[in-house]
This record gives structure tokens, C-alpha cells and sequence, in this order.
């Protein structure tokens, strides 16, 4: 099956009430949640590139919207800091308007290019990760 053929014929929108909506992901888009100590140095370091971004201050964490099933070939070691989130699984996303609240609110607002390249997050993300954590434990010859 062709995923274009498979994708759904109308755009997402998000919502457009007064508060924020436990939306199912694996529809629209997937969801990569990471620690906001984490997300924020990537979001610099992605700058324009990065597409829309969700930000959940009582969780500290970001969650970038991505194209469905994109994140499927990641290499996401057990001891993660980043969440992937896809068919059957929910985000908290706010209301469009929503860009500046002491809750749930977009980063960088949708639009309807607004997903962000999967392949180019990972790629950020694993070097802000090694930044700050260092090389992953079977890469440092640990264990053997």
C-alpha cells in the first residue's frame, strides 16, 4: 500500500477551543517527548528547520510532530531520553492560538508543513544527547 494513498484526504488542524486535547498520534503525525533540558538545546540547534513543537511545562519536556511511522527505524537505546509515540498512544496538544501559557502550549506553532523531519531530529538529538551524556555505554568500550 502506498502511505500517500493511505494518508487522510483533509489536513490537521489543532484544536481550536480554549483548552489543550488528548489527541491520538499515528493519524496526522507521531510525537517524539523529550526532557526540555534536552529539547531546548535542540530546538536551537534545529532552528528554522524544526517544524512544530509542543511544550509541556508541568512535564519539562518538548514533543516534535513528525510524519507517521518516520520514527519507526530509530535506534532509541533502553535507558532513552527520548519518548516515541505512535498508533494507539496520545499527546496533550493545545489549541492553535495557544503560543504562550504557563500550560501546554505550542513553541513553534502549526501550520500545515508543520512536521518535522524525522531523519534531521534524530540526527540533533543524538549529538545534544552525546553533548550531554556522553557516548552510549556499548560505545565506550563499557563492559567489555
Amino acid at each position: 500500500m502506498d502511505a500517500i494513498a493511505d494518508s487522510p484526504t483533509r489536513p490537521w488542524t489543532p484544536p481550536t477551543g480554549v483548552a489543550a486535547e488528548l489527541l491520538p498520534a499515528g493519524v496526522f503525525w507521531d510525537a517524539a517527548i523529550v526532557p526540555a533540558y534536552l529539547g531546548d538545546r535542540a530546538l536551537a540547534r534545529l532552528g528554522r528547520e524544526s517544524g512544530a513543537v509542543i511544550r509541556d511545562p508541568y512535564g519539562h519536556r518538548l514533543t516534535w510532530l513528525v510524519p507517521p511511522g518516520t520514527t519507526a527505524g530509530w535506534s532509541i537505546p533502553e535507558t532513552s531520553w527520548v519518548q516515541l509515540l505512535s498508533v494507539t498512544q496520545h499527546v496533550t496538544v493545545p489549541p492553535g492560538w495557544c503560543t504562550r501559557s504557563s500550560f501546554t502550549h505550542w513553541v513553534r506553532g502549526w501550520d500545515p508543513h508543520g512536521l518535522t523531519d524525522a531523519r534531521l531530529l534524530y540526527v540533533v538529538l543524538d549529538a545534544v544527547i552525546r553533548a550531554e551524556h556522553g557516548p552510549r555505554a556499548h560505545e565506550s568500550g563499557a563492559g567489555r
